[in-house]
């Protein structure tokens, strides 16, 4: 591929703005400010577009770099002479991609070509706009080494599996994401000790339990069998009490009765005798005697019927005859009779209370001491078993949680350690795979990397690895290309994307763009720089801007 011509209608500080280009080598020396960096950008647009703004600040985005002051759109057009073919590409940029326009015509027909879409580099050159950046476009101060997996299938041949590095380079980085998460949830080493010695904490605690509560128990054994004992003894010492309380409480009465007989038979002792009375009812009894006296004798001469007569007659007679016997007695005859009487109940009640055993005096304060004591005891001993069973349960129950814990943990720290080790063999196989790739082209490319840097004469040996980054192979092994002056890392990394090129662009060769590449050589290395360009060109279009005439090769 080759470029004609190009024509900028207005891109950043460009306007109006016409070029034409040889087949091999182009040089452009203008002084900074002219715009030759806008212009390398203008080509790579004309190929790749422009990106959105995305997330950056606007002075900081291509897009919004290259728009113009004023406003409006801008681009232009460019043509191009590429397999047999004359093309102008017209490309128009807006804010967004959605804004922009293209369009490609075949000169040779005069009409709008479909040979190509928007995305003419890529299917041009069958790379996109990174790999791009990084082969053939020497942007102002980006002269670094770095690849992509476009490069790295191209370099290997397996242009086909282009995109497959670029998903084993995700999958790795997934893969590693996942491992490193897994890492942070995976149950910690010290997490399962410390579980461990609190299990074994707590057997030793619970142990100790039993052994103590294995004591108290037989404790508690002693204190129910000497409470048992002892009920039986209350018992019979309280039935025995309430005896000899009967007892008592029997001979009390018998005494009070006895106090109480004696008291009165000392009182009718000390009383004086009383004189016999004559009767009280002699008058009446006569009365009464003649009344019935007079009823028989009516009855006897028939005067009064026998139920009167005779009947009310015998009721009087009886009457006055009962009459006539009662009379009073003398006040000393009754006493006498009582104070016999009182001496008989007297009598009586002292054999009785004779007769009664005395009563035994029983502590019963003594008594229930000891049962309190006994009861508080057995108590005691009562609630020590509890709480050692309770305590017991507890800590078995905790210990069943915490065995139940640690397996889980366990089981989940052994499943997590093989689902790490699995993504760690799995990340390895990607890596070996990604680097036997690698390997296939590493051999050809540092050989045609010599093929240009030993051109200059350089004292160290440089080597470019299977990620494209250059070391310094020393007596003390690889060191980074960083200890180098800059202006020999720029011929490193040059002479590097020279012998990239060969191997990247298969289909198409593209426009080698540099913008002031060469600018921190120096004389001695610029001038061995020339002849190194100068191979270039005759196999690729070369665009060469500088902003010095000491630069400009001659």
């Amino acid at each position: 591929m080759k470029i004609v011509k190009l024509h900028i209608e207005n891109f950043g500080k460009l306007s109006n703005f016409d070029l034409s280009f040889s087949s091999e080598l182009n040089q452009f020396i203008h002084e900074n400010g002219w715009g030759k960096s806008t212009l390398c950008a203008f080509i790579k647009a004309m190929f790749y577009g422009l990106e959105a703004k995305g997330r950056k600040k606007d002075y900081q985005s291509e897009r919004s770099k290259y728009e113009p002051w004023q406003g409006g759109k801008f681009g232009g057009n460019m043509t191009i002479e590429a397999r047999g073919k004359n093309y102008q590409i017209f490309r128009t940029f807006g804010k967004t991609p959605e804004e922009d326009s293209f369009q490609l015509f075949d000169l040779n027909a005069n009409k709008i070509s479909g040979d190509y879409s928007e995305n003419i580099g890529e299917e041009l050159f069958g790379v996109g706009k990174e790999t791009f950046a990084i082969s053939a476009f020497f942007g102002q101060n980006d002269l670094s080494s770095s690849s992509t997996d476009e490069v790295v299938s191209n370099l290997a041949g397996i242009e086909k599996y282009k995109n497959d590095g670029e998903k084993t380079e995700f999958a790795i980085k997934l893969l590693e994401k996942n491992r490193k998460e897994l890492v942070s949830l995976l149950p910690k080493e010290v997490e399962l000790k410390q579980i461990e010695r609190n299990i074994e904490r707590l057997k030793k605690d619970i142990s100790e339990a039993e052994q103590l509560l294995k004591n108290e128990t037989a404790d508690l054994q002693k204190q129910t069998f000497e409470k048992h004992e002892f009920d039986k003894i209350f018992e019979e010492e309280r039935e025995k009490a309430k005896e000899q309380r009967k007892l008592a409480d029997e001979k009390r009465a018998l005494q009070e009765q006895f106090n109480s007989k004696n008291l009165r038979l000392n009182e009718l002792a000390n009383q004086k005798p009383i004189e016999k009375t004559k009767p009280k009812f002699l008058p009446l009894s006569i009365l009464l005697f003649s009344v019935g006296a007079i009823f028989v004798l009516l009855f006897a001469f028939d005067v009064l019927a026998i139920e009167i007569g005779l009947t009310v007659g015998a009721i009087f007679l009886l009457l006055g005859g009962a009459l006539l016997i009662f009379k009073n007695k003398p006040r000393d005859t009754f006493a006498n009779e009582e104070i016999m009487a009182l001496r008989g109940e007297i009598d009586k009640l002292k054999v009785e209370i004779e007769a009664l055993p005395e009563a035994e005096e029983i502590d019963s304060e003594a008594l229930y001491q000891k049962k309190l004591e006994i009861e508080q005891g057995y108590a005691h001993a009562s609630a020590k078993v509890a709480n050692l069973t309770s305590e017991i349960e507890s800590k078995q129950e905790e210990l069943s949680i915490l065995l139940t814990n640690e397996s889980a943990l366990a089981a989940e720290r052994k499943g997590g350690l093989e689902k790490i080790e699995l993504l760690k063999k799995t990340m390895n196989f990607l890596k070996l795979a990604r680097e036997n790739v690698s390997e296939r082209f590493v051999t050809p490319l540092n050989e045609k990397f010599q093929s240009f840097f030993d051109g200059f004469n350089g004292s160290e040996k440089i080597s470019i690895d299977s990620s494209l980054n250059p070391w310094i192979i020393t007596s003390q092994g690889a060191k980074n290309v960083e200890y180098l002056s800059q202006g020999y890392r720029d011929l490193v990394v040059i002479c590097q994307r020279f012998s990239l090129l060969d191997k990247v662009y298969k289909k198409e060769k593209p426009c080698v763009i540099l913008d002031d590449s060469f600018v921190n050589l120096d004389d001695q290395n610029f001038a061995m720089a020339v002849p190194i360009l100068e191979e270039l060109a005759k196999s690729y279009q070369v665009a060469y801007f500088s902003c010095s005439e000491s630069r400009k090769i001659k």
